[in-house]
């Protein structure tokens, strides 16, 4: 018996492959993001002091978003990697309107990193910020808003119906199963039970859910 026979068969096969190479990009995105922070934070231009727990969270998320968004526009760009993505177990390469659907793909998500790291780095940065950067970091969210706006409707319109059943099903379960949790959090602050929930609590918890929702619902349905 080889040694490489005795390794389980999931970890020789394309998707194994392809998912470690997500892993090792994303491991590199992550520790140098870190690396980067760290260096911030001991210089002062950074103070993660004053942050709350939504705040980490929301950085998290943020990065994994952009690691995510900065990866799949890169691979995109070549129909080959493309296509090894979209399929692992294929030899085909990715045509252009696969390509572009999954540069659109990376591009919405790199767009929602960014916005939601915008107002989590501008804090700590400068807290309380003063009103200019407010504004001025406002205008760029809300520009980014609408691009993303666009491009998710041209995601959906160019998505097949199993893609479109996926996002439905993940878009509901979040709402049904975000509207109980944040109910019962709301009657037990109102009773003085629990500390009180901020906006950027509430979508913080949200982001996560979906994000969790989604990966479960994709794997159920064969996307993962």
């Amino acid at each position: 018996m080889t040694i490489a026979s005795k390794f389980p068969k999931f970890l020789t096969t394309p998707k194994a492959r392809v998912a470690a190479v997500l892993g090792l990009g994303g491991g590199v995105v992550g520790f140098s993001s870190g690396m980067l922070i760290g260096k911030l934070e001991k210089g002062g231009a950074l103070s993660l002091e004053t942050l709350g727990w939504s705040d980490v969270l929301s950085g998290v998320i943020a990065l994994m978003l952009i690691a995510t968004g900065l990866m799949v526009l890169t691979v995109s760009f070549s129909r080959k990697a493309s296509g090894r993505l979209l399929d692992p177990a294929s030899q085909r390469d990715a045509t252009s309107a696969q390509a572009s659907y999954y540069r659109q793909q990376g591009l919405v998500a790199l767009l929602a990193g960014l916005m939601l790291a915008a107002p989590v780095l501008v804090l700590a940065v400068n807290d309380p910020p003063p009103f200019e950067l407010s504004a001025a970091v406002m205008t760029g969210i809300v520009a980014l808003f609408l691009l993303q706006t666009v491009v998710n409707l041209t995601l959906w319109f160019r998505s097949d119906e199993m893609v479109r059943r996926v996002i439905s099903e993940t878009g509901s379960a979040t709402f049904w199963i975000l509207q109980g949790a944040l109910f019962l959090w709301a009657a037990g602050e109102k009773l003085g039970l629990l500390p009180p929930l901020s906006l950027w609590d509430a979508v913080s918890l949200m982001m996560a859910g979906y994000l969790l929702i989604s990966a479960i619902v994709a794997g159920r349905r064969g996307l993962g």
